[in-house]
């Protein structure tokens, strides 16, 4: 497997320790600001970990989780985020890189409610609790969550060591 590929998604087997990385969130989640508002999209929110390498205020306060970023796979961290669904919000339709077919992002669910929905390239991303999947953004996609709960993934962005693609469990073409 390899970053220049038409596949819509590609499911990994990561041991993704959800109920630390959401403890640390809510101690740190009144540091989220709105993310990409400009796009018609309700209630995304945003808190970044990493960017370009360096870790941000936000990284120093979630030990365990950047213990697990660390632990991942990755030669280089571009960008590391928190993105929350708040309640009733959603991601508009939009494709991110029209201009490029490659996996790129590696999308942790770290909370998601039963009635989000993720869809991508006209098919629903079966996301639950603790599943990562690589996402080829270049597709069409849109999220919503219907529930009262918030719905939070862990995102990264990086440079993938070539060890990375040795724990997929599926792939969606």
């Amino acid at each position: 497997m390899h970053r220049n590929s038409d596949a819509q998604w590609v499911k990994m087997n990561f041991d993704i320790p959800c109920y630390d990385i959401e403890q640390e969130y809510l101690s740190v989640k009144e540091e989220l600001v709105i993310n990409r508002p400009q796009d018609g999209h309700k209630d995304w929110f945003a808190a970044s970990l990493f960017i370009k390498d360096n870790i941000t205020e936000v990284g120093l306060k979630c030990t365990k989780t950047v213990e697990f970023i660390k632990s991942l796979p990755y030669d280089r961290l571009d960008d590391v985020r928190f993105l929350v669904i708040k309640p009733e919000g959603y991601i508009a339709e939009h494709s991110d890189v029209p201009e490029h077919n490659w996996l790129d992002t590696l999308n942790m669910s770290i909370s998601y409610p039963n009635v989000s929905k993720c869809i991508l390239n006209g098919e629903e991303v079966p996301y639950h609790k603790g599943a990562a999947f690589v996402l080829n953004v270049h597709y069409s996609h849109w999220v919503e969550n219907k529930s009262d709960e918030e719905r939070l993934h862990l995102i990264i962005h990086g440079k993938k060591k070539k060890e990375f693609w040795n724990d997929i469990i599926e792939i969606r073409m």
